[in-house]
C-alpha cells in the first residue's frame, strides 16, 4: 500500500512531468485524428467497405512495422525517433486538412493520411516505451507505468468529446490542423529533456528474437493462452469503434458531437476499470476477472448491435469500457509478474504488437457490415468471442490454477 501512495512521484521529476504533459497532449491530437478521420471518410464516402479500407490502410504499417521498431528503438536514439515520428504524424494531419479546406479531399487523401499516421505509431510505440525510463531514477520507474497508462486513458475520454464538438462547432478540416499541433508539441519537449545515457544497444537479429520470444511463450500454456485471447479481442471485439461513425449516423441519427459522447463513453469506463481493478482483485480470482470481463465485454456488444436508443448504446459502449480496463490490466499484470525478467520486455513487444490488430477489426467489422450489415457484422464477432472463451479459457484447468507470484530471478 506505501508503494501505491508514493506512486505520483514519478512526476515530481521535472523532465518527465514535461514528458508526460506532452503525452496527453500528443495522444489527444492521436485519438482526435483517428475519430475526424472516420467521421470524414463515412461523410465523404458513404460507404461502410470504404470506411474499412481506410482503416486498413493505417493499420498495415502499424502491424508490420512495430517489430521494426523495437529494433530501431535498441539500436537509434529514442529521442530522434520519436522526434521523426511526431514529424511525419503532423505531415499527414496536415495534408489531410489542407486538401479539405480546399475542398479537394478524396478517399484516398483519407487512406494516405491512415498509412502515415500508421508508419507513424509502428516507429513512436517502441521508441516511446525506450525513452521515458531514462527519465527518471529507477526506483521510480514502477510508479511511472501507471500515469503513462493514464495518460491513454484520460485521452481517450477528453479526445472524441473534443473532436466531436470541434467538428459540430468548425468542421473537420480545421480539426485536423488542430490535431497536428498537438503532436507537434512533443516534437519540442524533446528539446528541453535530458535522458540519461549509456543505454545498451540490442544484437541479434529481428527473425532471431522474435522466433525466441514465440518459442518462450509457447512453451507455457498460460502466457500462450493470454496471448491468442488478447489476439482475438482485438481482431473480433476492439475494433468496434471504427464502426460507431455507421452506428451514430445511420442507425441511432445522430450527429459529429452525439458520435463523440458515445466514442467518450469508452474511455470514461476504461479508465473506472483501470481504477477499479485492484479493488476487484480482492474478491475475485485472476481468471474470474479476466474471463468475466470478456464474457460481458461481449455481451454489452450484442447490445450495441441491436440497440435502437442512443443512451442504451451510450451504457453498452460505458461497460464495454470497464471490462476492457479490466481485462487489460489483469493481462499486463500476469506478464509483469510471471515472465522471466530476461524475456519481459520481448513479451510484452508481442503483447502490444497484438493491440495494434485492432486497426484490422476496424476492417473486418467494416467489410462484414458492408455485406451482412454493421448490427449482425458486430454481434457476429461477439459470438464467435463468446464460444471461443468457453471452449478455451473456461474450460482450461491451467488458467484455474494461475497464482501471480513472480519467477524466481
Amino acid at each position: 500500500m506505501k508503494d501505491k501512495v508514493r506512486s505520483p512521484s514519478a512526476l515530481s521529476v521535472r523532465d518527465f512531468r514535461r514528458y508526460w504533459l506532452a503525452l496527453v497532449t500528443q495522444v489527444i491530437g492521436q485519438q482526435m485524428f483517428a475519430f475526424t478521420l472516420g467521421w470524414m471518410a463515412f461523410d465523404i464516402t458513404g460507404s461502410q467497405a470504404q470506411l474499412g479500407m481506410i482503416h486498413l490502410c493505417g493499420f498495415i504499417p502499424q502491424f508490420t512495422l512495430t517489430l521494426l521498431g523495437g529494433v530501431l528503438a535498441d539500436r537509434i536514439d529514442a529521442r530522434k525517433l520519436i522526434g521523426w515520428a511526431q514529424v511525419n504524424a503532423a505531415i499527414a494531419m496536415l495534408m489531410v486538412g489542407v486538401t479539405a479546406i480546399l475542398g479537394m479531399a478524396q478517399p484516398w487523401h483519407l487512406a494516405l493520411g491512415a498509412f502515415l499516421w500508421g508508419l507513424s505509431a509502428a516507429i513512436d510505440e517502441p521508441a516511446r516505451a525506450s525513452f521515458y525510463p531514462r527519465l527518471l531514477p529507477r526506483p521510480l520507474l514502477r510508479s511511472a507505468v501507471p500515469l503513462i497508462s493514464m495518460a491513454f486513458g484520460a485521452s481517450r475520454v477528453i479526445a472524441p468529446s473534443i473532436a466531436g464538438f470541434m467538428i459540430a462547432a468548425v468542421g473537420a478540416p480545421p480539426t485536423f490542423l488542430l490535431c497536428a499541433a498537438a503532436v507537434c508539441v512533443m516534437a519540442g519537449v524533446l528539446f528541453v529533456v535530458s535522458p540519461a545515457q549509456g543505454v545498451t544497444r540490442a544484437h541479434g537479429s529481428l527473425i532471431g528474437n522474435f522466433t525466441e520470444n514465440l518459442r518462450y511463450i509457447r512453451a507455457d500454456e498460460v502466457f500462450a493462452r493470454t496471448i491468442i485471447t488478447a489476439l482475438l479481442h482485438s481482431t473480433l471485439a476492439m475494433g468496434f469503434v471504427h464502426v460507431l461513425p455507421v452506428f451514430a449516423k445511420d442507425l441511432l441519427h445522430v450527429d459529429a458531437r452525439g458520435l463523440g459522447i458515445l466514442a467518450s463513453a469508452a474511455g470514461v469506463g476504461a479508465l473506472i476499470g483501470f481504477g477499479s481493478h485492484a479493488w476487484f482483485q480482492q474478491f475475485l480470482s485472476w481468471r474470474n476477472l479476466l474471463l468475466g470481463s470478456l464474457v460481458v465485454y461481449n455481451l454489452t456488444l450484442i447490445v450495441l448491435a441491436f440497440s435502437t436508443w442512443y443512451w442504451v448504446s451510450f451504457a453498452a459502449i460505458f461497460v464495454s469500457g470497464i471490462c476492457h480496463g479490466y481485462f487489460l490490466t489483469c493481462a499486463q499484470v500476469m506478464l509483469q509478474t510471471m515472465v522471466d525478467d530476461n524475456y519481459r520486455g520481448r513479451v510484452m513487444g508481442v503483447f502490444s504488437l497484438v493491440w495494434s490488430l485492432m486497426f484490422l477489426s476496424g476492417f473486418l467489422l467494416n467489410a462484414a457490415g458492408a455485406w451482412v450489415g454493421p448490427r449482425f457484422a458486430l454481434a457476429g464477432g461477439a459470438m464467435v468471442m463468446l464460444v471461443y472463451l468457453w471452449l478455451s479459457l473456461a474450460r482450461a484447468e491451467v488458467m484455474k490454477k494461475v497464482v501471480l507470484t513472480p519467477k524466481p530471478k
